[in-house]
């Protein structure tokens, strides 16, 4: 039997909140958006022992929301291989860390929903990897400084020429 090419060693839901808001009229299908974030820490003494944390929030598509309102956070901490190299251990944590994680969600949120006015909430399946490009995308955006911001000599001008108000 081969090993595992990512260990989930265990995992722990941070934080998790679930509401249901009612809607207003009568709606047949309830739309859920949902908004995906990760941050990957690498234990400082084993470089083969990572921690994962996935957050998971829905975002309203309306100013009015309905159905399910969620945020959550769910952390696990993973080991690989020794073979493995960092290039395949970095790409592994985000894409089958968040997979399992995600999955792990699923698994949760349909049993704390159980119970809830409208039926329990199973949520879609994703491509993690998708997911993950995009979440990279966004992060090397936020990275990127701002450009400075060049001040017309024009618009300085002619504020200096304005006239003092005073007397």
């Amino acid at each position: 039997m081969s090993q595992p090419v990512c260990h989930l060693e265990e995992f722990y839901l941070t934080r998790v909140n679930v509401a249901w808001v009612e809607p207003s009229a009568e709606v047949n299908e309830l739309d859920l958006n949902l908004a995906f974030d990760y941050s990957v820490f690498r234990h400082k003494d084993d470089p083969l022992r990572y921690r994962l944390t996935l957050r998971l929030s829905s975002v309203p598509q309306s100013p009015d929301p309905m159905g399910y309102q969620m945020d959550c956070e769910i952390s696990g901490f993973f080991r690989f291989p020794e073979d493995s190299t960092e290039p395949k251990r970095e790409y592994l944590i985000r894409v089958n860390g968040c997979t399992i994680l995600y999955g792990i969600l699923r698994g949760q949120f349909a049993g704390i929903t159980g119970s809830f006015p409208n039926r329990p909430l199973l949520l879609p399946t994703v491509m993690m990897e998708d997911v993950v490009k995009e979440i990279e995308s966004k992060k090397a955006k936020a990275a990127q400084p701002d450009p400075p911001v060049k001040k017309s000599t024009k618009s300085i001008a002619s504020k200096s020429l304005k006239p003092s108000k005073k007397k």
